[in-house]
């Protein structure tokens, strides 16, 4: 999978420039601090956040060309992203939420296998 993507996107009062080149085989780390754009990157990436400039290509496919007028919709591009504050259940404990995933499967005994004491 390749990815050739030039953004110039505002989110709020912030401002993303990024230019990023993935070839075939190619793992890619977005590292930086707290309200560096990481998230944000990575919502325009998934077509939820517009460009006000650039172009986003995904293995032949353009996703995003602003000068072309080329906008593919979040549900029409072949990315996913799983958004880091729905990770959890308020309501439920931390084992709860580890058996969620669990229970969801059809396994009933999702909670007694977590809870059992370690050797």
């Amino acid at each position: 999978m390749t990815l050739d993507a030039q953004i110039d996107a505002s989110v709020g009062d912030f401002r993303i420039v990024v230019s990023i080149k993935v070839k075939p085989g190619e793992t890619v780390a977005v590292l930086g601090p707290n309200g560096a754009g990481k998230t944000s990157l990575l919502r325009i990436l998934a077509g939820l956040h517009p460009v006000d400039r650039g172009r986003m290509v995904l293995d032949d496919q353009v996703l995003e060309d602003k000068a072309r007028s080329i906008r593919v919709p979040c549900e029409r591009r072949p990315i996913g992203m799983v958004f880091q504050e729905y990770l959890l259940f308020p309501h439920l404990s931390v084992v709860e939420n580890v058996a969620f995933g669990l229970r969801s499967r059809g396994s009933s005994q999702a909670t007694a296998r977590l809870c059992r004491p370690m050797a």
